[in-house]
């Protein structure tokens, strides 16, 4: 009997040796299938797909050298394909495309060649081509473009020449300025029935037409108005003149990227424009309003009506071994303590003793941290937890998720019956997001650099408790960054302890208190991990501003609006008395009482 129970108990631990074997071979067949598909995809020439095969070989393998050499001879070559299929894009000035080929030869190599400068060379390339302006829009832009300044047709008003030299008014009639001025620009003065006339003294001489008469009107205390395509009405500036006088044009204002609500707002809010509507369907706003108010409306559109900046953000998480972090070198805060690094190559240095060991073996790169942080990828301590690139425009958040997502069971008590004792348990689920959760908000300056609003964070399931419930570990970062374009940050200091304790010995015996030392023994294995978090912020996109969108303007009511600090002379502008002649034509300037050659009588309407 005692025979028949040692063979039974020989075939169950041969059976569990031949599944153990099985699964053994199985896994080395995976690993070997891999390595295998990966040399036939080199073979090919697909670099690429020879990477990720290699890489999962690798994963599966840790330990297998021909494996690891296979990698990185594709990852060499994969560089080397990408950086030529970059240079022959940026032969033809398809920058966008180059640029991409360029960082992902950066990627896999980071030391080939002259790839930093190519990288440099073409974002610069992009930057430029993204801040010019002209061949590159589209129909629709250069309609919008034409059509923005445009008054409506018949009512805009005459251009007129400069005046003459020779125009100088002393104690002249107000009416007989008005139309001096329209008989040299050719243009018909009206005079409003209850227009009253007053002396003037003014120096016209070389102003343009616009200028001149708005300047007469507001010394006179009139307002000029277009009644009809050439002519010009001059009308008394009072409450009811303005209401009885006024123009009002219908135009709709087709957004490209400006919010619709917000646009509103600020038109209502800065010119005070109070028929406007929305137009969800074409993402445009229509308003009704005076011609003057429409063209500052006009001039505000221009200026919001703008691409947002855009980032491209590298990230990179890392869970690596604390002793393998001193190992190479990167000595971070105080444990315990979050640390921020951000490096660039030159906050690097090397000293004298360093420079005396180095060879023609040693390798010099421009920016150490960074091949610091690849050297760590590449350590079979360390495990690249996400490695996303994450492209967003500015003040909109990138989120990215990696994980699962646990259900955790939710009860609540509810009565039977109503009015009842809340007895009758029900239960529901929340779902918590288990993993790895990154949330970037960027903001772009204008001197190349980008802030960083981050939130990192790392959640687990670390045991169960009460009811076989989860219990939840989580490490989080929240900070705010500001780096330079395509300056390198580290961040670390995330630190997790896991201590395990094991108890082998005799069943039964070993757990009785003070003997079960002496029939057991007990092992306890504690591990730290770290996590670094890398940050490197690309701009490929700048706010597209022109001299006009940051131009100060006024409105005038009774004209157009016109541009602060322009050559032209502003409105209400008056000189009392005439300048020095001598200083301004070396002679004593007509002064005209009348007009020259006076016009004939205006008929007033």
């Amino acid at each position: 009997m005692r025979v028949g129970l040692g063979r039974r108990s020989t075939l169950r631990i041969n059976r569990a040796v031949l599944i153990a074997l099985a699964a053994i071979t199985l896994a080395g067949c995976a690993s070997g299938r891999a390595l295998q598909e990966g040399r036939l995809a080199e073979r090919q020439r697909d670099y690429d797909r020879a990477v990720v095969l290699y890489r999962r070989a690798v994963q599966e393998r840790p330990n297998d050298r021909s494996a690891q050499l296979a990698l990185e001879r594709a990852m060499l070559r994969a560089a080397q394909q990408h950086y030529a299929a970059g240079r022959a894009l940026a032969r033809q000035s398809r920058w966008e495309e180059a640029l991409a080929e360029y960082q992902i030869a950066y990627e896999l190599n980071p030391t080939m060649g002259d790839i930093e400068r190519e990288l440099a060379e073409t974002r610069e390339a992009v930057r430029t081509r993204l801040e010019s302006r002209g061949d590159g829009e589209t129909e629709l832009e250069a309609l919008i473009e034409r059509t923005r300044h445009t008054g409506p047709p018949g009512l805009e008003l005459p251009n007129g020449g400069p005046m003459p030299d020779e125009v100088v008014f002393r104690e002249a009639s107000a009416r007989t300025v008005f139309s001096a001025i329209g008989q040299f620009a050719g243009v018909t003065i009206v005079f409003d029935p209850q227009f009253v006339d007053e002396p003037v003294t003014a120096d016209l001489r070389g102003v343009t037409f616009t200028a001149a008469i708005e300047t007469i009107a507001n010394s006179t205390r009139n307002f000029f108005q277009v009644t009809a395509p050439g002519t010009v009405t001059i009308v008394p500036d009072t409450p009811a003149k303005r209401r009885e006088y006024q123009q009002e044009v219908v135009r709709t204002f087709y957004l490209s990227n400006a919010d619709v609500n917000e646009t509103i707002d600020l038109l209502r809010l800065v010119l005070d424009v109070r028929r406007i509507a929305p137009v969800t369907a074409t993402n445009a706003v229509s308003v009704m309003d005076t011609p003057e108010r429409l063209e500052a409306a006009a001039r505000l559109v221009q200026a919001i009506d703008k691409a947002r900046a855009e980032v491209v953000i590298e990230v990179q998480l890392l869970e690596v071994d604390r002793q393998t972090i001193r190992d190479y070198g990167l000595e971070f805060a105080a444990q315990g303590a979050d640390a921020a690094l951000a490096t660039d190559a030159e906050g690097f240095g090397l000293t004298v003793d360093d420079i005396s060991r180095l060879s023609g073996s040693d390798l010099f790169v421009s920016n150490p941290m960074s091949l610091l942080v690849n050297m760590l990828a590449d350590d079979s301590n360390t495990r690249i937890l996400a490695n996303p690139s994450l492209r967003t425009s500015d003040g909109l958040a990138a989120e990215a998720h990696f994980g699962e997502r646990v259900p955790v069971p939710v009860s609540t008590f509810v009565p039977i019956a109503a009015g009842g004792v809340a007895q009758q348990p029900i239960t529901s689920f929340n779902y918590e997001n288990i993993g790895v959760n990154i949330e970037i908000l960027p903001r772009i300056h204008h001197n190349d650099e980008v802030s960083l609003e981050l939130v990192v964070e790392i959640s687990n399931i670390s045991g169960t408790g009460f009811g076989d419930l989860p219990q939840f570990g989580s490490r989080e970062i929240t900070t705010t960054l500001r780096l330079r374009d395509g300056e390198t940050n580290i961040l670390a200091g995330l630190i997790r302890d896991d201590e395990r304790e094991t108890l082998d010995g005799i069943p039964g015996l070993s757990r009785v208190p003070v003997l079960g030392r002496l029939f057991g023994r007990t092992r306890t294995e504690s591990q730290e991990t770290d996590i670094i978090l890398t940050l490197r912020p690309h701009i490929i996109r700048v706010l597209d501003l022109d001299e006009q969108d940051v131009l100060p303007f006024r409105v005038s009511s009774g004209g157009a609006a016109a541009v602060v600090g322009s050559s032209l002379p502003l409105p209400g502008r008056l000189d009392p008395q005439p300048r020095d002649p001598v200083e301004r034509l070396g002679g004593p300037p007509p002064v005209i009482q009348e007009p020259v050659t006076p016009p004939d009588p205006p008929v007033n309407r």
